[in-house]
Order: structure tokens, then C-alpha cells, then sequence
């Protein structure tokens, strides 16, 4: 693997993987789980939920990349990554400096919010989680897919093996739904989880817009 492309993927996906949306969702799908069935259910939903997220946002790079190549847009590739990386940046400091819930930040808009509460809080077995996922990973995009898009720009414009990366990048979006299963499994309450998210979300904005600031130095 190149090592500025992996290392450019790697803070995307990082600043991804720290968004606050995944969080909530995942948080509000464990809990309503451990509820009404119990903590080795709500396991099992956190990972089917999980693998469904991976398994469509995959198959979404997968579809934005032939969309590229199909449309000839190489020549433009980088203006268009310098642009939306920029974009980021303003967004994700704006938050820091003045939070307001929605689209003034990467997260998700507050008309999908109830969409996304309604759906997580209506399974009532773990095989719900998957298809509860699919409209998850829909409703999700408006908050990930800056920074999924920009990797997937980048990745376009280079002579890399495409699929290792996505399949990299999306193993470190999905790492904090993966940790937020297992810190469910060993006793930590959704609710902790949430309550944690909601006081440190200005942090995870600075980390997002610090990340991407290096990232727009090293594209």
C-alpha cells in the first residue's frame, strides 16, 4: 500500500468513524434492545446492525466509484477533493466554536432524526437490525459521506488497489460500533454512552476538523 494514500484513508476514516450520528444510532438501537429482550440480544443486534452498516457503505463506494469513471471526471478529481475537504473544515470548526444540532456540522439533519429514533426503537428482535441498518446507513449519509466521498475521490485518482482501501476505511468507520457493542456486553449502560456523546460532542468536532486539516495538507 502507498503510504500518503494510507495514511490520507486513514484520517478520513478516522474522522468518520467519530462522528456523532453512529454513535446516537447504535446507542439508541442497544437500548431499546436490552430493554425488551435482554443483553446477549441487544449484543447480537449491535452486530448484525454493524456488519449491515459495513456491508452497505461498501457497496456505496463501490457505486460512487463506477459513477466516477462512468461520468469521466478524473481530470477534475482533485479540485473537486480540495473543495469538499475545505467545506469540511469550515463545518466541522463552525461546530466547535458554535454548536448547533444538523446540517451547520457533519451530522444528521434534524427532520431524519426522528425517522432514525422511530426505526431503532421499534426492534424488537435482533434480525431487525439488519434492514434497520439499510435505512440507518441511508439516513446516515448526509453526516458520513464527506468524508467517505473525499477517500473515494482520492482513491479514484490513484493507481491503488481500490477495494483493499474501502474495505480498510470501513473497518475504521465501524471500530467505534464495534466498541460501543462490546462496552454494552461488559455492563456499560446505552444511556452512559449517550450521556458521554452529548458532553463531548464539540471534541469530537475539533478531532474531525483536526483531522481533516491534515488530510487537505497531504491530498
Amino acid at each position: 500500500m502507498d503510504a500518503q494514500t494510507l495514511a490520507t484513508i486513514t484520517g478520513l476514516a478516522l474522522v468518520d468513524s467519530v462522528n456523532p450520528c453512529t454513535i446516537a444510532v447504535i446507542a439508541l438501537l442497544l437500548s431499546a434492545i436490552l430493554i425488551t429482550k435482554g443483553r446477549k440480544d441487544a449484543i447480537l443486534a449491535g452486530i448484525l446492525f454493524t456488519a449491515t452498516i459495513y456491508v452497505m457503505y461498501l457497496l456505496y463506494g463501490l457505486g460512487i466509484l463506477t459513477a466516477i469513471y462512468a461520468l469521466g471526471l478524473g481530470d477534475i478529481l482533485r479540485i473537486i477533493l480540495k473543495v469538499l475537504l475545505a467545506i469540511m473544515i469550515i463545518s466541522e470548526f463552525s461546530a466547535v466554536i458554535r454548536y448547533a444540532p444538523g446540517l451547520r456540522s457533519m451530522e444528521m439533519p434534524m427532520s431524519f432524526r426522528p425517522i432514525a429514533k422511530k426505526a431503532t426503537q421499534s426492534v424488537e428482535n435482533p434480525w431487525m437490525a439488519i434492514p434497520v441498518a439499510a435505512l440507518c446507513s441511508v439516513l446516515l449519509l448526509p453526516c458520513s459521506s464527506g468524508p467517505y466521498v473525499s477517500a473515494i475521490l482520492l482513491l479514484a485518482n490513484s493507481n491503488v488497489e481500490k477495494i483493499l482501501y474501502l474495505l480498510y476505511y470501513n473497518l475504521l468507520f465501524v471500530l467505534p460500533m464495534i466498541a460501543i457493542v462490546l462496552l454494552v456486553g461488559w455492563g456499560t449502560k446505552p444511556e452512559k454512552v449517550m450521556e458521554w456523546r452529548n458532553r463531548h460532542i464539540r471534541t469530537l468536532h475539533l478531532a474531525a476538523g483536526i483531522l481533516l486539516l491534515a488530510v487537505f495538507f497531504m491530498v
